[in-house]
């Protein structure tokens, strides 16, 4: 997610807060100068402070509300995940900017909640009161996404909550220490910030772990265990124990700087004018425009150099699909500065729609795997590519585990399974092979891959092997 549509975010939900504090507002102020003041004789009168405080506190609730339920649909219904700091593995796995944005978020979110309570009365000051306060608001918070599907019941966004809640406390209580405590600042300074320091040294020790590493991680690791404790287990293949080598081959990655030399040369190879390129830039992949007559854009991602291209033209009067012979198509490809391999498997999709399939397909020291589909259009030109071919350069062996040890870490739950069920009745292991995958460095990494069958359905259990 990037800075503008998180900014984009807090501003709408700013003014829904906004707008919800002026209704509530009147609607107080018609209950105390006409309820409380002329019929019940009140004399009490909140204070500026109190109305400051109250306002900035009811703001806050709404703006979490609107945040928690606006800015998403009703796709998540009955769905629970119990399973605590699976969402901090998930994004140690995939190592994207996204999956580490939604958890420091969960966490920055509640902070001013630590914050506002002690603010709003004495009895905050105990950290007993404030803690309780946010526990409850964050259940209440999961309860109505389980009940509503806006979202999962998840136990990792309570810790995020209660622990962003803890961060603010501990800020507003250091400044009130600062200001009132004349004796033993420094120790109750300490431990009121200790929450703030420890987070911030956790979090930069796993960003400089993961920059020190030489590969990056699989997103295709588990995130959790599963429970398969009562699990019937059976193979139909026999596991070799010995350890291999494996090589690791990395794929072309690109920068900012390295992709927009790439989308460029390969516009103006078309030539196409690019002086008026506009870039929609994203953590691992950025969008190339030109707003001409036709339009064009490219969608690379940084990480494997693969992209999307887009000729707008389809769109015009007359033009439409049309089948061509597969030499024709080599022609034009090649003017794109594409190169099918001869080994690719090629498939008719639909009317002027077309895909070459080329399955780990060594040249020299590099290996091609990927899939190549384009679309033709009635005036003989090429309008729609989705490469995905990648070749992948040699960079070094490595040791890895042995079968066996893969299918050890299978039998502990150690694998990601995409369904909801609560427990496996049974997997039977049909066939395993070493496969590769991409990780978040750009390497492509070898994995084992179990073909299975877990309760009557085929599956691929992929074990990392470094």
């Amino acid at each position: 997610m990037r800075t503008h549509e998180i900014l984009g975010i807090i501003k709408r939900n700013f003014h829904i807060g906004l707008i919800g504090v002026i209704i509530l507002g009147i609607l107080w102020s018609i209950g105390y100068f006409f309820i409380y003041k002329r019929v019940l004789g009140g004399k009490k009168s909140p204070t500026k402070k109190q109305i400051i405080l109250g306002c900035a506190f009811t703001g806050y609730i709404i703006m979490v509300l609107g945040v928690t339920f606006l800015n998403r649909n009703s796709n998540f219904k009955g769905n629970v995940n119990f399973h605590f700091l699976s969402s901090y593995r998930e994004a140690w796995n995939t190592f994207t900017l996204r999956s580490w944005q939604f958890l420091i978020l969960n966490i920055l979110m509640f902070m001013p909640l630590g914050i506002l309570l002690p603010l709003l009365h004495n009895r905050f000051h105990e950290i007993k009161w404030t803690m309780g306060t946010a526990l409850g608001f964050t259940l209440f918070i999961e309860c109505l996404q389980l009940i509503t599907g806006f979202g999962i019941f998840e136990l990792d966004d309570i810790f995020n909550n209660v622990l962003g809640a803890l961060i603010g406390y501990g800020i507003i209580m250091t400044i009130f220490t600062i200001l009132e405590a004349p004796k033993h600042r420094f120790l109750k300074i300490v431990g009121y910030l200790s929450p703030l320091i420890l987070t911030l040294v956790i979090f930069m020790g796993i960003f400089s772990y993961y920059n020190s590493q030489e590969f990056g991680n699989l997103p295709v690791a588990y995130s959790y265990k599963m429970n398969i404790k009562n699990t019937k287990i059976s193979l139909d293949v026999e596991l070799n124990k010995e350890r291999n080598l494996a090589t690791v081959y990395q794929a072309p990655n690109y920068n900012k700087n390295s992709a927009e030399e790439f989308v460029t040369s390969f516009l103006e190879n078309r030539h196409i004018d690019t002086k008026n390129i506009e870039i929609n830039p994203y953590s691992n992949s950025a969008i190339y425009w030109i707003r001409s007559e036709p339009s064009y854009n490219i969608w690379i991602e940084y990480l494997d150099g693969s992209y999307r291209y887009t000729d707008f033209s389809s769109f015009d009067e007359g033009i439409e699909p049309m089948d061509i012979d597969q030499d024709t198509l080599f022609e034009e490809l090649s003017d794109f500065g594409i190169q099918i391999p001869t080994k690719a498997v090629f498939n008719n999709k639909d009317l002027g729609s077309y895909e070459w399939v080329v399955e780990k397909e060594i040249i020299g020291d590099s290996i091609m795997e990927g899939v190549l589909t384009c679309r033709y259009y009635s005036d003989n030109t090429i309008k729609e590519i989705n490469n995905n071919l990648i070749t992948y350069n040699r960079v070094k062996e490595v040791p890895i585990k042995s079968e066996t040890e893969a299918f050890e870490e299978l039998v502990d739950g150690k694998f990601k399974f995409f369904d909801s069920v609560d427990k496996i009745e049974s997997i039977n292991i049909k066939d395993v092979e070493l496969n590769y995958h991409l990780d978040s460095k750009g390497y492509y990494q070898p994995a084992y891959s179990f073909d299975s069958v877990i309760d009557g359905k085929e599956f691929k259990i992929i074990i990392p092997a470094l």
